[in-house]
């Protein structure tokens, strides 16, 4: 375990103030020990609960009554003696030998005599060397008048040994807390070693089954990723000499660092090093042979590592059919890496040559603009270079996203790379290429909306927004400035996201501009979602208000407000190229559509919507579809998005070729079942995988083993609340204590803002009181026995990150968040985060984090502990377990084991869009998508009524329709390709139905109500009448209960219904 300086000194502090001693080995303090110190404290036993141990080699197993506390759920209690009150711990191992060495030391507190305030005196106490064998299981200790057992229980384990050494208090408690002290157990530490010719051996208790063939090829790959014991209270840790396990041990507050993740490289002057620079790369139009004989060469690079690890494979003697397996796959992307190459050498493809030409400028461009906008001098930027993962990805899937009818245009092509690795620029250079070869191949047809980019959440997507845009801006320059581009289509980003984010109307926007012009800080009042200009980063709004129109960065132009950068400098002054407003992208579909997923459940009820597929315009119909961290689409939104997805690719497919896939993930598992439910198509992961853990071609741990400090702590014996203020107090005073003990280690920023992570709303409201008011009354008596200098938390500086913040105020709060310490006191001191905080949040300056509760699944901890210590500053993540929670109890015990292997860990999801509960809530608002925008006719709102099954041309029409459906429903989901098409036949039915009854009273038949007594054939959760049930964003699955409670006897006033 590598640490940092910062690092090794907060773990220092953590663990003298978690488990003691804070004062040295004979310290006294004022305080209770048991309340100043969190763990690694053993209790008198509960009267009863001793058990029989009289014997002196008794086998029985420790028995104790568990008292009730709060559990998940009924039967997920701990069966464990002693799950309040701890009186023992103990640690398994399997071993070859006949005799185990234990080393156990403890410490004892004992009332200081005399007239001053009241103490307590720490005594240490350590037992040597004890020697037990299966003959003599027993040792019995007196440590300063406690009676404590030193124990063992063997087991035949396979040939081996399966032996327990368990800790135990003896001395029975007097049922007072205070007069309990003297006979508790502090700082317990438990260690053992095998004797001279024996051996530790894998603590191997799955034996290695496989419950499918990717659990197969996770265990092949992760087979030197060994756990070697389990703890029962405290958690397991081991140490190595010479490779072999010499000695386990328990640990009250274990840490793992799991080291940072580093992109290979080539040596420096070799023909594949060349082939990563963009301005070399941008030189393929004009001098082909060249640049293709350096991507010859960077292929032939990643062929010879996919080579040798065919080679190993086939040595892997029972496991050669999984090795090849994983071998296979590199050997697949070779050959698709020499056709995306090939294909740039074609003499036909002159076109592509210079659209590959034009999106590495535009990215060259980009990424310089975005070194200078970091501070580095314009003439001492270094020139921007691909990492190698990233230009692999785009030879792999430049066949198929530019060729119609590839073989491979149906494979979704799946970027798998950790967090901060770079696959948004990886994706976004396969855009820019894609968006030039349109313009060069098809001339006007080929503008429009070319790009789709799917975000699962809004705080997601406003920040991708800027990304992305500074590339669209990028390509603007270039149209200005390079022949080639000169006289293409203008290039453009749109934002479409909720209404309650950005304005629907051109009449919604001149009412936000107003309201933003007259508020005395525009930066909160900005419905623009703009926050700086995408291309210099200057500040699109003052920070208080102004009576000049030029300092606010849109301006009303005819109807429409136009964004534009208030620096007159800036060459984008005059206008930006993105736009926001629904209207405004409906009638002027942007190069690249950025999107939230559930937006596009107003397919249903916008039929102008459609014209971001192409459908009604003069353009060619978007080609490339990206969908960011693809693992948050699962579940019920992961179903409800796969749904409208098989109406979107269909829509997409009306000329007859279906557009190009691609998606990213940090996190997967089970991804041909996950892509397959979503999509119905098939998957390829790239980069593939290598035979060893983590390691890839393209991809390593870092050789100095470095990186996010991950801390485990599992109180016992105090409430939840109390957990909580024990655990957060010691990482609040981190910047003070590492000033302390190495002023030099980190700056004082780096870990001053301290993020709480909650996995549910209601566990983060109780956290709110507890940081303001009992954690500051803990760090003043702290900061005063400690003497460090007294750092409070400031109430007005918890800023809370939860879906319960508005649109208009995320912005804001990611601004407070980049305000470090050393440059104002305004920086924030403690962030309450929810589930958003896992995704999209990029603050490097945050390197601190309390997991409150283990996360329901390993991407989740993955994901949210990756959001600290992305800057020049480790990570360190403390994960505070529930003992009352089996879940967190496990991980807590397998501390080390599981985070050695993370990924291995990461549990696969689901999509079920087919199932009936799916059917019930989503077919019939895709079913009236398709139809509206597949049909001019059905399209107005007051046309629900046209649909007539009885004229042969409309109901082959519709056949044709469903039948395309279906096949999108039978590749996901087969066996429920006949009951969704009994579904969508009753719906087709009970439509026809009810459009025949509207013409018989000509009347006419709507979507959607605009007025009360209207018949619709939609209505909304909550409104009255005969409808199908449909929501308006794919998260609305259910409909909101208002519940108000009234005074016995209280008369009661009925509303009207307020849907």
């Amino acid at each position: 375990m590598n640490l940092t300086v910062a690092q090794k000194k907060a773990l220092e502090h953590l663990r003298e103030s978690y488990v003691g001693p804070e004062a040295g080995d004979d310290e006294v303090t004022t305080n209770l020990p048991h309340r100043q110190y969190a763990v690694g404290m053993l209790f008198p036993v509960e009267a009863g609960n001793r058990g029989t141990h009289g014997g002196g080699d008794t086998d029985e197993d420790v028995s104790a009554d568990v008292p009730d506390g709060e559990v998940e759920e009924s039967g997920a209690g701990v069966p464990l003696a002693e799950d309040w009150r701890p009186s023992s711990v103990a640690i398994s191992l399997v071993t070859d030998g006949d005799s185990v060495d234990v080393d156990f030391s403890c410490g004892t507190y004992a009332v200081v005599d005399g007239d001053g305030p009241p103490g307590w005196r720490r005594t240490p106490f350590s037992a040597g060397v004890i020697e037990l064998r299966r003959e003599k299981k027993i040792e019995r200790l007196s440590v300063e008048g406690v009676s404590v057992e030193v124990g063992s229980r063997w087991r035949v384990f396979g040939g081996n040994s399966l032996v327990t050494v368990h800790v135990r208090v003896l001395t029975e408690s007097t049922g007072d807390d205070r007069l309990d002290i003297p006979g508790m157990l502090f700082q317990v530490r438990l260690a053992v070693t095998p004797p001279a010719g024996a051996e530790i051996l894998e603590y191997d208790t799955t034996r290695s089954f496989d419950a499918d063939p990717e659990a197969a090829e996770l265990r092949l790959r992760y087979r030197n990723r060994k756990v070697y014991a389990v703890g029962h209270g405290m958690a397991a840790d081991w140490e190595f000499t010479a490779g072999r396990c010499t000695r386990i041990f328990l640990e009250p507050v274990p840490a793992f660092v799991v080291p940072a993740v580093e992109t290979t490289g080539f040596d420096e002057g070799t023909a594949e090093a060349g082939a990563l620079e963009l301005r070399y790369l941008q030189q393929i139009d004009e001098d082909p042979g060249a640049v293709l004989q350096s991507l010859d060469a960077f292929v032939e690079a990643f062929a010879g590592w996919a080579s040798r690890q065919m080679e190993r494979a086939e040595a892997f003697g029972d496991d050669k059919a999984v090795a090849v397996r994983i071998a296979e796959r590199s050997e697949n992307t070779v050959g698709r890496m020499k056709k995306g190459v090939d294909l740039l050498r074609s003499p036909e493809q002159q076109h592509l040559r210079t659209a590959f030409s034009l999106g590495m400028a535009a990215m060259r461009l980009q990424m310089r603009q975005g070194a200078i906008n970091r501070g580095e001098p314009e003439d001492q930027v270094r020139e921007p270079e691909w990492r190698p993962f990233q230009l692999g990805f785009l030879l792999v899937s430049l066949a198929s996203t530019v060729d119609e009818r590839h073989e491979d245009r149906g494979l979704v092509d799946l970027i798998w790379f950790p967090t901060g690795g770079g696959k948004t620029e990886a994706y976004l250079g396969l855009a820019a290429i894609e968006v030039f070869r349109r313009l060069l191949d098809h001339g006007t047809a080929g503008g429009g909306t070319a790009v789709i980019t799917r975000y699962t959440l809004r705080l997601l997507t406003a920040q991708q927004f800027q990304r992305a845009a500074a590339l669209v801006c990028a390509m603007e320059r270039l149209r200005a400035t390079d022949g080639r581009a000169k006289g293409m289509a203008p290039f453009s980003i749109g934002l479409w996201v909720g209404n309650e984010v950005t304005p629907g109307t051109r009449g919604e926007a001149r009412d936000a501009l107003k309201r933003l012009q007259k508020a005395a800080r525009p930066e909160e009042a900005n419905e623009f979602q703009v926050e700086s200009c995408p291309w210099c980063l200057t500040p699109m709004v003052p920070k208080l208000r102004s009576d000049k129109p030029h300092d606010y960065g849109m301006r009303l132009v005819g109807p429409d407000v136009v964004p534009h950068c208030v620096d007159e400098s800036c060459e984008f002054t005059d206008g930006l190229p993105l736009a926001v407003v629904d209207e405004v992208l409906y009638e002027e579909p942007p190069t690249i559509l950025l999107a939230t997923v559930d937006k596009f459940a107003r397919l249903q009820f916008k039929p102008e919507a459609g014209r971001l597929l192409g459908l009604g315009t003069i353009f060619k119909q978007p080609s490339l579809i990206i969908q960011d961290e693809l693992h948050l689409l699962s579940g019920p939104l992961g179903t409800t998005v796969a749904v409208f997805d098989a109406v979107i690719q269909l829509l997409l497919s009306r000329s007859g070729v279906s557009p190009k896939i691609v998606a990213s993930t940090a996190t997967i598992r089970a991804s041909e079942e996950q892509v397959g439910g979503l999509y119905g198509r098939k998957v390829a992961l790239y980069p593939p995988s290598g035979l060893d853990d983590d390691r890839t071609f393209f991809s390593r741990p870092v050789e100095s083993g470095e990186g996010r400090l991950y801390v485990g702590l599992m109180p016992q014996s105090v409430s939840q609340p109390s957990a909580v203020i024990a655990a957060v107090t010691p990482m609040v005073e981190m910047p003070e204590a590492l000033a302390a003990r190495a002023p030099s280690a980190a700056p004082r920023d780096a870990y001053w803002t301290l993020v709480m992570y909650h996995n549910s709303l209601r566990e983060l409201g109780r956290t709110g009181t507890l940081v303001v008011d009992d954690v500051n009354g803990r760090l003043e008596p702290r900061a005063e026995r400690l003497g460090f200098p007294l750092r409070p938390v400031r109430a007005g500086k918890v800023l809370e990150l939860t879906s319960r913040r508005g649109a208009e105020e995320l912005p804001n709060d990611l601004r407070a968040l980049r305000i470090g310490v050393d440059e104002s006191s305004d920086a924030v001191d403690v962030v309450l985060s929810s589930n958003m905080l896992s995704v999209g949040i990029d603050i490097p300056r945050l390197a601190l984090m309390l997991m409150v509760g283990q996360p329901k699944t390993t991407a989740e901890y993955i994901q949210a502990t990756s959001r600290v210590g992305r800057g020049d500053t480790q990570g360190v993540v403390v994960t505070l377990f529930r003992s009352s929670r089996a879940r967190d109890r496990s991980h807590f015990e397998t501390f080390r084991g599981y985070h050695e292997a993370l990924y291995r860990s990461v549990e696969p999801t689901s999509v079920t869009p087919w199932s009936l509960a799916s059917r019930n809530r989503s077919l019939a608002g895709a079913l009236v998508a398709l139809l509206r925008q597949s049909f001019s006719a059905l399209a107005p709102n007051e046309a629900a009524g046209r649909l007539d099954l009885g004229d042969d041309k409309i109901r082959e029409a519709v056949d044709r329709l469903v039948d395309g459906f279906l096949g999108y429903v039978t590749r996901a989901d087969g066996l429920e390709a006949e009951e969704t098409r009994s579904a969508v036949g009753s719906l087709l039915r009970d439509w026809d139905r009810r459009a025949a009854q509207a013409r018989e009273a000509d009347e006419p038949l709507y979507y959607q109500r605009t007025k009360k007594d209207q018949a619709a054939l939609l209505k909304r959760f909550g409104q009255p009448g005969e409808g199908w049930l449909v929501g308006d964003s794919m998260r609305s699955v259910e409909p909101n209960v208002a519940v108000e409670v009234q005074e016995p006897q209280e008369e009661v006033h009925r509303g009207e219904d307020q849907a």
